[in-house]
């Protein structure tokens, strides 16, 4: 099948939007498609893409110039115009693409398309608001399939705008990592983990007053950190770690030197930017990459976050998330029970691996005929 993927989202970056659309072009070439990424130039790293997101070049990626002197409105629909003659010129089978008025145009062109909804329609412009509602080209037989990230987004569009349920499959993220199931014994103290961005819903000052609290364990924050004197004049107790983000490859080594990998979110959880409200809607890629490594994941009492997990089955929820001293009791509780450890993490292991990447493109597709 001759796929076409249009993404409007700059490439390379470090945002994790980015990171799934380039590992999901690879997995559906491993699944014997024949794949081209169309994106922006819009980019401000020049690293090679495929070294930057430790892919295999086993696809192409155009780049449409992202016409710098126009308004970031105009950019957009720019964007989703010329994208498609570009794909029209490749000969495409499939078009998928979470851009929606790239879905909107894509309609207009009787082309077949997969559309991917991340999030909710209000994080969208007023035009793509007013088009999505009036013209309901969401409902065309054009659009063979739409993918929605959770279930909480499918019943949202189903519920609030009349989206036909049949159409819509619900697909988490997953994980492109591939190593080997392994757990650390004899600990004199835990190793916990945060990668990711570093913004104020993701809850990296929770992360320093929890070091403050625990003389015992080790934390170790992996993302973009502007304020290093925060950290800094808060390490009381010489036991919190903090390391610029560092190149996608290099995620999973660092995720298997953890003991417990956290998700503290405490407010609204926001996208890249710090902006909007996806908390009804997520499905991070991280809670995927974490799983994929066989870790203790202990994370905010979130609910679309247990469309996934289980409590002490694969997942420690936080039920007062904002109090520090909620999220130690629970590190001193599993810090006792290594039998509790192993276990969690051996049940995240199989979970991680169920949650492929891979099997995420194999399932795109099933059914779909050309």
């Amino acid at each position: 099948m001759r796929i076409t993927y249009l993404s409007n989202t700059a490439i390379p970056s470090d945002v994790a939007s980015s990171i799934q659309i380039v590992k999901m072009c690879e997995a559906f070439t491993k699944n014997g498609n024949s794949v081209n990424l169309i994106t922006t130039n819009a980019s401000k790293i020049k690293s090679n893409i495929f070294h930057f997101y430790d892919v295999k070049n086993n696809f192409k990626i155009w780049k449409i110039n992202y016409f710098k002197t126009f308004p970031l409105g105009f950019k957009y629909y720019l964007f989703s115009i010329f994208s498609i003659i570009k794909g029209i010129k490749l000969k495409t089978d499939i078009y998928i693409t979470r851009n929606y008025f790239s879905c909107f145009l894509l309609v207009l062109f009787k082309k077949k398309i997969i559309m991917e909804l991340h999030h909710g329609l209000s994080e969208e412009s007023r035009i793509v608001q007013w088009l999505f509602k009036n013209t309901k080209f969401i409902n065309s037989k054009h659009v063979v399939k739409i993918v929605a990230i959770t279930n909480a987004v499918k019943d949202y569009y189903t519920k609030n705008y009349s989206v036909k349920a049949n159409k819509i499959q619900v697909l988490p993220s997953g994980s492109s990592i591939n190593k080997n199931f392994k757990f650390r014994t004899h600990k004199k103290f835990l190793k916990i983990g945060y990668f990711g961005s570093i913004y104020k819903s993701r809850g990296y000052k929770l992360i320093i007053e929890l070091a403050k609290l625990d003389k015992k364990n080790k934390y170790f924050i992996y993302g973009n950190i502007n304020n290093k004197n925060l950290f800094r004049k808060n390490n009381i107790n010489n036991n919190l770690y903090w390391n610029n983000y560092i190149p996608y490859k290099e995620i999973p080594k660092n995720l298997e030197m953890m003991d417990i990998l956290i998700m503290p979110y405490v407010s609204s959880i926001t996208t890249a930017g710090d902006v909007g409200d996806i908390t009804n809607f997520t499905s991070p890629l991280k809670l995927f990459d974490y799983l994929r490594v066989g870790k203790i994941i202990i994370c905010s009492d979130i609910i679309v976050l247990r469309e996934v997990l289980k409590q002490n089955t694969n997942a420690i929820f936080i039920k007062n998330y904002k109090k520090p001293h909620s999220w130690l009791r629970e590190i001193n509780r599993i810090s006792i029970s290594n039998e509790k450890q192993f276990i969690i993490s051996k049940n995240n292991y199989k979970l991680g691996k169920a949650h492929s990447l891979n099997n995420r493109a194999k399932k795109i597709l099933e059914n779909i005929k050309i």
